[in-house]
């Protein structure tokens, strides 16, 4: 996300309900990552980390070093709160279209519920592409397919109202053109999951 003041203060707004409505989709994150589905070679960035619902199924998968990223300030210090006195998490407040990070600097990106929410989608996956290492990881990951997303967003308000996750097939698509092999694509009711490696640079 960019730092849209509009964007940024909706977030400000829900970080606390995101933490009471935390509960269901936390134990549906531990069955994914338990399955072995989900990326988690290191170091790892969790871009849109909100407020920190990501970190805890990494670190119990044995990453040791996440960078979580927000551009929100009242998520970001949930998740400082909440999560500050774990070893092996920095906390970012930083755009990401324009990552204060270097090249080549992470073995997966996450995007968990986030990935609507950038301005600049195309961008964004340049830019993780940057970060990442050669045969790194991007993962997207939504807990609900791109329909029901999307309509949530409608209804959400005018911050996220034009907010839009593309179907997955899309997204693989821009990706394979993008740098990427697509190494997985899920779509269906109450999951999207998309996994891709960065390939060199030529």
């Amino acid at each position: 996300m960019r730092t849209n003041t509009e964007k940024q203060l909706f977030f400000d707004d829900v970080a606390p309900r995101w933490v009471r409505d935390e509960e269901e989709r936390s134990a549906r994150l531990a069955g994914l990552f338990s399955s072995g589905i989900l990326p988690v070679s290191g170091p790892v960035l969790d871009v849109g980390t909100g407020t920190g619902i990501l970190l805890p199924h990494l670190r119990a998968s044995g990453c040791d070093a996440i960078d979580a990223c927000e551009i929100s300030e009242a998520m970001l210090r949930t998740a400082q709160e909440r999560h500050g006195n774990v070893p092996g998490i920095r906390f970012l407040r930083c755009d990401a279209h324009r990552l204060p990070v270097r090249d080549a600097s992470y073995g997966t990106v996450h995007c968990f519920s986030v990935y609507p929410h950038f301005d600049d989608p195309d961008r964004a996956i340049a830019e993780f592409r940057r970060v990442l290492r050669a045969g790194g990881s991007l993962c997207v990951l939504h807990l609900m397919d791109h329909l029901e997303l999307n309509a949530l967003h409608r209804d959400a308000g005018r911050a996220v109202a034009h907010d839009v996750l593309p179907p997955v097939k899309t997204l693989a698509d821009t990706l394979t053109s993008s740098g990427y092999r697509v190494l997985h694509a899920e779509e269906r009711p109450g999951l999207y999951l998309l996994h891709a490696e960065s390939l060199p640079t030529s």
